[in-house]
């Protein structure tokens, strides 16, 4: 996986086959596996353009301190982008765009987070091409005195046929917290299909009680839930994995 690293809030050089880098500008040129990794950085803003007919899996994890993350996203006919993203900071605020420019242009954004501070998500899906496609994944474990607010916003102007809409996002809490989800579909083609759920709830009882039933004991029972809830929603390597359930290791019933 060709690593890519955000330093005080500026991507370091690289000389990758297929990436083209100015300033904080990349374009992918070439179909791939790629990861963008978060140092020290508390302000960053990145455009990132999938160029036609290219499939991209991307990873970005961030775990720092504070961090506000204005980035877009950028795809063109034909293009897939899968962006899956780990966030454990004590408080993110992130303001996310997503501009589906071409035909049959589609984007798979799963995001995994741990919160413990305030926490701030906006997410604005543009869908110019038709039969574009969207699918927006969110999942966030709420910690004991925490705040989530989640606004995602899905646009389709009246002449842009066949597209596909897809919200879900769903937030387990550890304690008592203050979490919002705003899911909001803006359409003005009737050929759209459009799909959203959100969820707010504590950890699954039935789940819980399960693995009590089996002799394991209650935070580790709920440990076993929260890294099922993150880590199957994302998809990352060996090294990243294990970073993330070190960190999930240290959360319980709370």
């Amino acid at each position: 996986m060709n690593k890519i690293r955000v330093v005080n809030n500026k991507i370091i050089p690289c000389n990758f086959d297929g990436i083209e880098i100015n300033d904080n500008k990349i374009i992918f040129k070439k179909s791939g596996n790629y990861y963008i990794d978060y140092i020290d950085s508390d302000s960053v803003n990145l455009n990132i353009s999938v160029l036609d007919g290219l499939c991209i899996n991307l990873f970005e994890y961030v775990h720092v301190n504070n961090i506000f993350i204005s980035n877009t996203y950028n795809i063109s006919d034909n293009g897939i982008l899968v962006l899956d993203k780990f966030c454990y900071n004590n408080e993110t605020n992130e303001v996310i765009t997503i501009n589906l420019n071409g035909e049959k242009s589609s984007i798979k954004y799963n995001y995994s987070s741990v919160s413990k501070g305030n926490d701030r998500t906006k997410i604005n899906i543009y869908h110019y091409g038709h039969k574009s496609m969207s699918n927006i994944n969110n999942r966030t474990v709420a910690r004991k005195e925490s705040s989530n607010y989640f606004d995602i916003n899905s646009y389709v102007d009246n002449g842009v046929k066949d597209c596909y809409l897809n919200q879900h996002t769903k937030i387990i809490t550890l304690g008592e917290s203050d979490n919002r989800i705003n899911p909001n579909m803006f359409i003005g083609e009737e050929s759209t299909t459009a799909i959203h759920a959100s969820t707010i709830s504590n950890i699954d009882e039935d789940c819980l009680f399960y693995l009590m039933s089996r002799g394991i004991d209650y935070n580790t029972s709920v440990k076993l839930i929260v890294k099922g809830f993150i880590i199957f929603n994302i998809n990352c390597d060996d090294e990243k994995k294990r970073e993330i359930l070190n960190i999930l290791d240290l959360l319980g019933g709370e």
